[in-house]
């Protein structure tokens, strides 16, 4: 009586693992980046990524732990506006809103603004992890991007 009731649990475990093989989300690159505000109280940005999901279902990535810099001077945290889900087996573009409040200890932060005024570009840099959502199953990654970026005038 058991294994009657062992054997289709078992099939069951097999064959719903098979249905979520994950295979890594490949980051190929930023595509555009624009800031959108940047004052006294932070930056509003938007950054087109190209992302490669293979995997033959949606991720949504969310909660994210980054870190903000310009310049190669790390001015404070960033946020995500709202959470992404990447299509099922597709390699395509996504703007991500990103929204940064300077840290309060920013001494080296106005150089770096006037600069970035002078020549009318910055060099954004983001730093940290994101946890990707499928199904059950949830993955922190982390990753490293920066980027040239023109000022909006």
């Amino acid at each position: 009586m058991l294994y009657r009731i062992q054997l289709p649990c078992l099939l069951a475990a097999v064959f719903l693992a098979g249905c979520m093989s994950y295979s890594d989300v490949e980051f190929k690159g930023i595509q555009n980046a624009q800031i959108k505000r940047l004052d006294a109280k932070g930056l509003s940005a938007t950054v087109t990524v190209l992302v490669h999901n293979p995997n033959n279902y949606r991720i949504t990535v969310s909660d994210p732990d980054m870190d903000l810099f310009l310049n190669d001077v790390a001015v404070g945290k960033a946020t995500l506006d709202s959470a992404v889900t990447l299509d099922a087996s597709s390699d395509r573009a996504y703007a991500l809103p990103l929204r940064a409040t300077w840290a309060k200890d920013q001494s080296g932060l106005l150089p770096v603004l006037m600069a970035s005024a002078l020549t009318g570009t910055v060099k954004l840099g983001v730093k940290g992890s994101v946890a990707g959502k499928a199904g059950w199953i949830r993955k922190r990654v982390p990753f490293e991007v920066q980027q040239q970026v023109e000022l909006v005038r």
